[in-house]
C-alpha cells in the first residue's frame, strides 16, 4: 500500500489531504510527464452536489491503480511508490489533477 497526500480540496473524497476511498486510479497510459497524468478517481463536490460519505474516514495508505506505464513506479498496472502526491487544489475535473510523483523510466 501508499501513502498518499492529496491537495484536490475540490474532491468528494478528500478530506485533511487524505483521501476516502480505499484506493484510486491514476490515469495517463502515454505519460512522458507528471502533467500528463490525473487522479482518475477525482468527483468534483459542487459539480456533483455531493459531499463525502459521513461513515467513510480517510485512509493514509490505500492501494493505487496506475495506467501511466512509463513510471518508474509502475509495476503490473499498480503503484509502488512509498508516497505519492496528487496535485490539484483548484481542479474541476480529472483533467485538473496529477500525479506529482510520476517520474518517467
Amino acid at each position: 500500500m501508499t501513502n498518499l497526500s492529496c491537495n484536490a480540496s475540490t474532491c468528494t473524497h478528500n478530506a485533511d489531504k487524505c483521501c476516502c476511498l480505499s484506493g484510486i486510479d491514476v490515469k495517463g497510459a502515454n505519460a512522458c510527464t507528471c502533467d500528463e497524468t490525473c487522479c482518475g478517481s477525482f468527483d468534483n463536490k459542487k459539480e456533483n452536489g455531493s459531499a463525502r460519505n459521513a461513515a467513510a474516514s480517510p485512509k493514509l495508505n490505500l492501494t493505487i491503480q496506475c495506467a501511466a506505464h512509463n513510471c518508474v513506479y509502475n509495476e503490473d498496472s499498480a503503484c509502488h511508490a512509498d508516497h505519492v502526491d496528487i496535485s490539484g487544489i483548484t481542479a474541476v475535473n480529472a483533467g485538473d489533477t496529477v500525479c506529482s510523483t510520476f517520474t518517467a523510466k
